[in-house]
């Protein structure tokens, strides 16, 4: 039984220095991890109460140099601000004035029949002056 109790309380002492040592190491990691959220969470609350404050000035600063934030175009593409600063062409004029009423579906079909025509009449005489071009030389 000499032996057998050597090698057992050998072991016994093996299993407990194991244990220890995880006990140590898990301490370490949860000791760094709580660190880092720690310091996370303090610049996320930092940071938000900043926007806060930074949002509030602005508020209450009222100053007309500076654009508001509703005054960007933020989303906006390139082919929205040139259809709002270009004027709109006639077929878009009388389509929208179909649409708020004032004219009724006979109206705009005249009026769309009078504006395909004209762009006809356009494009021949485009087509004239081209080909009076080609002539000439």
């Amino acid at each position: 039984m000499g032996r057998l109790s050597t090698f057992l309380l050998k072991g016994l002492g093996l299993f407990l220095l194991g244990v220890i040592a995880l006990f140590v190491a898990w301490t370490i990691i949860s000791t760094v991890v709580s660190l880092v959220v720690s310091v996370l969470v303090t610049a996320a609350v930092l940071g938000a109460i900043a926007l806060a404050a930074y949002g509030l000035y602005t508020l209450l600063s009222g100053d007309d140099d500076q654009h508001s934030v509703d005054s960007t175009p933020i989303g906006r593409s390139l082919e929205d601000r040139d259809r709002e600063a270009a004027p709109p062409d006639p077929e878009t004029r009388v389509r929208s004035r179909y649409v708020d009423g004032e004219i009724d579906e006979a109206e705009l079909e005249r009026e769309l029949d009078y504006l395909l025509e004209e762009d006809d009449g356009i494009d021949r005489q485009r087509s004239r002056s081209d080909s009076r071009e080609f002539d000439r030389r």
